[in-house]
């Protein structure tokens, strides 16, 4: 649980950062989301360059490469969906 913060709009005590304010709907910016955004961003890099690395891999028939390179990117795919969760979590 969060330590209640005041809305900058309103001044209203909002118990919930992660929720908009009860009483004018403002979205009070999450101290982590900064961290979120760069977590989607590099865990989409990696994920997107795995999978590149891998069909390289398995179309010049370096088996090793390749399945590493899956691997890699199913690993960052996963990591994306959970920074994606977070980010989504702490309010668009």
């Amino acid at each position: 649980m969060t330590a209640p913060v005041r809305c900058p709009k309103c001044a209203v005590e909002v118990s919930d950062p992660t929720q908009p304010c009860p009483k004018c709907g403002f979205v009070i910016d999450h101290p982590q989301r900064k961290r979120y955004q760069r977590q989607v961003i590099a865990s989409g890099v990696s994920t997107l360059l795995g999978y590149a690395l891998g069909m390289v891999g398995l179309l010049l028939r370096w088996e090793i490469v390749g399945i590493a390179g899956l691997a890699i990117g199913f690993v960052g795919g996963v990591w994306f969906m959970v920074s994606l969760y977070f980010l989504l979590r702490t309010g668009v």
